[in-house]
This record gives C-alpha cells, structure tokens and sequence, in this order.
C-alpha cells in the first residue's frame, strides 16, 4: 500500500473516532442526568445567554434536565457537524523491466526517436 493511501485511512479513523468519544461522552453525561432526575436530586439553576440580541433563560430545580439538555447539544454538534478533509495523491512514475534496458544519454534521459515533419509523413495520398 502506498503511504496516501495509509494516510487518507488514518484520516478517516481519526474523524470516526472523534465522532464516537462525541457520542460516547454524549451519552455518559445524558445518563448522569437521568441518574440526577430519578435520584430527585433538586437544586435550583439559571442559565442566561445573549446572542446578536437573542436572549435565553432557562431555570430549572433539577441539575438532570440541565445535563441531559446539555448531553443533547454535544451529540447533535459532534455527529451533524461536517469535518471536511481532502487526501491527495501524487501520479507518480512506475518504471517497468522492459524500460530498463533502453539506453540512456549522458544526462539520465532517455532518448527519444525523432519524428519526420508533419508534411513528409507516409500514407496514402
């Protein structure tokens, strides 16, 4: 295997994996709020933000739905969210056998045959 290939592979895993601790992460902090929410656990928090003049609040008594809304924002950014990559591969020149016994110039070319002028080549006419 060419080391393009071996490197667009390692790409590819590098971003599956990212997106499966995502999940993984994702999903131990929803079950930690749903361990809160039946557990009962209660604590009053307010969440504020202000966006471009958006605001939100969000009060709550259980810290449960907090980490499971929380939980659910992690795992929609991870997985919805594109992560574009581009793998490039170089053509490059295979020399077969049969190329290697043609006689070379002093320079390491090979010589090239040179061709009649376009008017003087042979055909019908």
């Amino acid at each position: 295997m060419d080391y393009a290939i071996w490197f667009h592979v390692v790409t590819v895993f590098s971003l599956v994996l990212f997106k499966l601790a995502v999940l993984f992460v994702g999903y131990l902090i929803a079950k930690l709020g749903h361990d809160l929410l039946l557990k009962g656990v209660s604590g009053e928090f307010k969440f504020h933000s202000e966006i471009k003049g958006v605001k939100a609040d969000l009060i709550s008594a259980s810290p449960g739905i907090f980490f499971i809304l929380m939980a659910t924002i992690l795992i929609a950014v991870g997985v919805i969210k594109d992560k574009p990559f581009e793998t490039r591969v170089k053509a490059q020149t295979i020399e077969s056998g049969a190329e290697r016994n043609v006689p070379r110039s002093d320079q390491g070319e090979v010589p090239r045959p040179s061709l009649p002028p376009p008017g003087e080549q042979g055909g019908t006419g």
